[in-house]
């Protein structure tokens, strides 16, 4: 029977919605996985049924994930040597190393230094050097007070530069006689310069370099191409993806979770995810609604505050699992204070501890009390509990048996954060229609991350805003 192969997948039974997303011959498909709804499992069976059920050989099938660290998750599940998993970056090296063609990748703080030289050498020409004193009022804008600032934004502006897989013509249609951008184009025409002279190529050069080999000949063998995590794709990857498929015809499947969209600032395009069906003609959509980590209660509180944005694909994840106030509000005055009596509340059962920003942390916990370990385990001082401290954009994947939010304040840095992106990246990545949109999807990642209670902590004076939403859910 062909449903047998289903009845065991890494010691689990696939459920009728994973089957049935699996089970289907379209040419192009879009699994739509709530959180802890199995996707995993659900890219594990569909290899096992291509295995199996289709005769695809290992050898044609390519996975593709976004972390290095996700890539080995994904192959120790698949138990498979022949089966390549890799990210894309990976990927675009397999493409180069196939045409021989040596490169070096560039350390991290290359493009950094090359700004930081870009000024000190920009002053001898007379036309930049007026765009520089019309930005910096300084002709050197190294010692401007706003310089770190100015070159954090410009660093930004780069790296969605590329990721949006943009050309030089492309740029020029945005200077509109600002002299920032003027500095901008100087800067990217310096820092490719630099790179060409180096022979350096960095992490999406190296995925433009292999897609335009792709692009021209049939150099990947692949019939089969499963992508994990596709909300987060670039319209660099996405193009990546199609000059792959331009030759061998290969199939596609994506599976991911609009709801976890967090990624945006670092070029990542919700929109290709919300649009696969027109942008992959003979396409079907499956969703994947049973979650198997949250309880049924805190699933519908978390999945209706995220679904305010009616930009959101609608889903009705449900769970056989149930609690009762699986979220638990704590106010507090004293913020150390609370956190000791929440961790104390909740007793031996591994703590996830969740924040916005990194430092969050030392808001609540002095860090002469704090003993880190790996990973963001750490020890607190005369108290024997298992700890981890994670910004919420490093906890996307994980879950823990219980999860502790903080900094839920009414406060620029708080959450949601209230930090604007600057005017100069509007020109380049556009603001979200929804207020707080990316925000509003953080929070759903932090609230379920828990397999039992998530516990919010707040101040009395001046809460998050997230907070009056939520209460009034549960």
């Amino acid at each position: 029977m062909k449903n047998e192969i289903f009845k065991n997948v890494n010691g689990y039974s696939l459920d009728e919605y994973q089957i049935k997303a699996i089970e289907n011959n379209c040419k192009h498909t879009i699994i739509v996985a709530g959180a802890g709804s199995g996707k995993t499992l659900t890219i594990v069976g569909k290899i096992k049924y291509l295995l199996t059920n289709k005769n695809v050989k290992s050898q044609n099938i390519l996975c593709i994930s976004f972390t290095n660290e996700a890539c080995k998750s994904l192959k120790e599940k698949i138990n498979n040597n022949e089966i390549e998993v890799l990210t894309f970056h990976k990927l675009a090296i397999k493409v180069l190393d196939i045409k021989n063609i040596y490169f070096e990748i560039p350390k991290e703080n290359f493009l950094s230094n090359t700004i930081d030289n870009f000024f000190k050498i920009a002053k001898n020409n007379v036309f930049l050097k007026k765009k520089i004193f019309a930005v910096f009022k300084k002709t050197n804008p190294l010692k401007n007070k706003n310089y770190k600032e100015i070159k954090k934004n410009i660093i930004t502006f780069i790296n969605l530069y590329t990721t949006n897989n943009m050309n030089k013509e492309d740029l020029k249609k945005l200077i509109n006689n600002e002299s920032l951008m003027y500095i901008i184009y100087a800067i990217i025409t310096y820092y490719e310069t630099e790179k060409e002279v180096n022979n350096y190529l960095d992490f999406d050069d190296l995925i433009k370099k292999a897609m335009k080999i792709c692009e021209n000949e049939p150099i990947l063998d692949y019939k089969e191409i499963i992508i994990d995590e596709f909300q987060d794709t670039s319209k660099l990857r996405l193009d990546f993806v199609k000059s792959i498929t331009k030759f061998n015809n290969a199939s596609l499947t994506v599976v991911g979770d609009d709801f976890q969209s967090i990624y945006k600032f670092s070029g990542c395009d919700l929109n290709i995810f919300l649009n696969f069906n027109n942008i992959f003609p003979n396409s079907k959509t499956f969703k994947i609604e049973n979650t198997y980590r949250n309880s049924n209660e805190l699933i519908k509180i978390a999945g209706n505050f995220v679904m305010k944005n009616n930009y959101q694909i609608k889903k009705d994840l449900k769970s056989i699992k149930s609690l009762k106030q699986p979220i638990k509000i704590i106010y507090y005055f004293d913020r150390y204070k609370a956190l000791l009596k929440t961790i104390k509340l909740i007793k031996k059962d591994e703590i996830l501890i969740l924040g916005r920003n990194n430092f969050d942390i030392y808001k609540f916990i002095p860090k002469e009390k704090i003993i880190w370990l790996e990973n963001g385990y750490f020890k607190l001082e005369s108290y024997n509990f298992n700890l981890r401290y994670l910004t919420v954009h490093k906890s996307k994947g994980l879950e823990s048996d219980n999860v502790i939010i903080i900094n839920l304040e009414n406060t620029l840095l708080g959450f949601p954060s209230k930090k604007k992106q600057d005017k100069i990246l509007n020109k380049i990545s556009v603001p979200d229609e929804y207020l707080n949109a990316e925000e509003r999807r953080l929070f759903y990642v932090a609230l379920t991350r828990t397999k039992n209670y998530c516990y919010l902590l707040v101040p009395y004076l001046n809460p998050s805003a997230f907070i009056t939403e939520i209460k009034k859910m549960i």
